[in-house]
């Protein structure tokens, strides 16, 4: 077995013994080389690294699931109530006004419901809809949003017969 620090031999090339001393340790050293450390410090960074980006990117995917919820949650409430109110209405009258489409609502007791614009945003969530008068029913067009996000959906609801 040949000594490290002696010189190279002519099949060897120099930096390979040099390298070699990094990674090669006699018997009785003991410790991490300054390249070990390094290495080891860089693949701990990296792991570091990918684990923060995975665990933001899984907190993004989370909003936006929560945001989508939201808003579909917001589109049942918004639907669900419209069906109470036509459905009760004796009498459905659409009246085009500006920016949108009023639904005016006449129940059995003779009192009257109005659906506007007003009624459609709450809690930073608005609703854009578009009546359409049907003989028994409503054809219902709505974008309900919050932020950046939306959702839209057509439907027609009828009325009950009253008897």
């Amino acid at each position: 077995m040949t000594d490290l620090n002696t010189t190279p031999q002519p099949w060897k090339p120099i930096y390979i013994i040099m390298v070699s001393r990094f990674f090669l340790k006699k018997k009785n050293e003991q410790g991490f080389t300054l390249m070990e450390t390094i290495v080891a410090l860089g693949i701990g960074l990296l792991a570091t690294t990918m684990i923060f980006y995975i665990f933001t990117l899984g907190l993004k995917n989370i909003r936006t699931i929560k945001n989508t919820e939201s808003l579909h949650s917001n589109a049942n409430f918004f639907l669900n109530t419209l069906t109470y109110w036509i459905k009760q209405g004796k009498n459905l009258e659409v009246l085009p006004a500006s920016p949108g489409n009023i639904l005016e609502i006449t129940l059995p007791d003779n009192s009257t419901t109005t659906i506007d614009k007003s009624l459609l945003e709450i809690n930073g969530v608005s609703a854009t809809t578009t009546f359409k008068k049907m003989e028994k029913s409503i054809q219902l067009n709505f974008i309900i949003q919050k932020g950046s996000a939306s959702t839209s959906a057509t439907t027609t609801i009828a009325q009950r017969t009253i008897q």
